[in-house]
């Protein structure tokens, strides 16, 4: 609790509560003086929970403005009033009604004409003084729809991993390559709506569809049988799409796509893909590259994507590699250019 004297001062703190000296309305504002010698432990803490609210006095005898004012309010400590705003004035003052009579308030607060505070009157002696609860921020309430998807992203189990490598060899990595990346990342079911939104307007087969998770578990499949007891049940969605929306809630959150598996057999590749950061380059996408080549050894590519072309930055963690990387980067220019890619800068660096 905080108190405010007769003179404006603080004299207490306690957590959760603000103290409110009141003054008559026709009196005119006194000086602030902190109280001293009072005994009183102000906790730092407590401080930083604590609102204060000073009421104004004037400098014509103070006693006197104390005795006429207690006698005015005539109440018992405990006893819970209300202070209705009246007006605002200015630096910070209020115009309120308390018990019947009008005062004058300084408030840290917001509050607007015709608004009430709960205020619980403490005592008038040496200084009249109410405590107040700090408002609260009002409690936030899921929905039934809010509750199931904080459970689904809790206790979901995890997207599964990719089984198969992308190519069967690394001969074939070049032709094969990003045309299965693309499916692996399109028909992983995190885009399933997305797409069954194109199929709805004839910009997706049905048999595209049915390769995704969620197609496969189509009732047109003999994969899909038994899914739809679940949902006559009254289940929000079959219990086998849980990872899949878990995975899109994720996606949603945090704007990074990600996909780890082999570019083809023993050979680990993992790839991060999300929105560049506007403060450290030009808005764009950004696709983060990890894997680890017989020559090259440890390569970590960072590639950025904009209007203008695609530029390039990878660190090798063998020496010399990326000397080496340097030396074909008019090939990699050449394949890019191949793909209507334009590549604006290769920056490579030995890690």
């Amino acid at each position: 609790m905080s108190s405010v004297g007769a003179s404006g001062s603080r004299v207490g703190s306690d957590s959760g509560f603000m103290f409110v000296m009141i003054k008559p309305r026709s009196e005119r504002k006194l000086s602030v003086d902190h109280l001293q010698g009072r005994g009183m432990f102000i906790n730092d803490e407590a401080q930083k929970q604590v609102l204060t609210i000073l009421a104004k006095t004037a400098v014509t005898p103070a006693a006197d403005v104390q005795e006429r004012a207690s006698s005015l309010l005539q109440l018992n400590p405990g006893q819970q009033v209300k202070a209705e705003i009246i007006a605002n004035l200015p630096n910070s003052l209020y115009m309120a009604r308390v018990a019947g009579e009008m005062y004058k308030l300084e408030i840290p607060l917001n509050v607007q004409p015709g608004e009430t505070l709960e205020m619980t009157f403490v005592t008038a002696d040496p200084r009249i003084t109410f405590q107040m609860l700090r408002p609260q921020a009002e409690s936030v309430q899921l929905s039934s729809m809010g509750k199931w998807l904080a459970d689904v992203v809790k206790n979901a189990p995890p997207l599964p991993t990719v089984q198969e490598p992308l190519a069967e060899h690394p001969e074939q990595a070049t032709a094969e390559l990003a045309a299965r990346l693309k499916t692996s990342l399109t028909q992983n079911g995190l885009f399933y709506e997305s797409h069954l939104a194109q199929w709805a307007v004839g910009g997706l087969s049905m048999k595209e569809l049915l390769k995704e998770p969620q197609g496969k578990l189509s009732p047109l499949l003999s994969e899909g049988e038994g899914g739809s007891e679940e949902l006559a049940r009254g289940a929000i969605a079959d219990s086998r799409t849980l990872p899949f929306i878990k995975g899109q809630l994720h996606l949603l959150n945090t704007g990074v796509l990600a996909w780890q598996g082999e570019a083809w057999p023993g050979q680990q590749m993992k790839l991060v893909i999300g929105e560049g950061s506007p403060e450290q380059w030009e808005q764009g996408i950004e696709a983060n590259l990890s894997l680890e080549l017989p020559c090259l050894g440890g390569v970590e590519a960072k590639l950025r994507f904009t209007p203008e072309g695609i530029t390039v930055e990878v660190v090798c963690d063998r020496p010399g590699a990326s000397d080496l990387l340097r030396r074909q980067s008019g090939e990699l220019r050449s394949s890019f250019a191949a793909k209507g890619l334009h590549l604006n800068t290769l920056a490579a660096k030995d890690g």
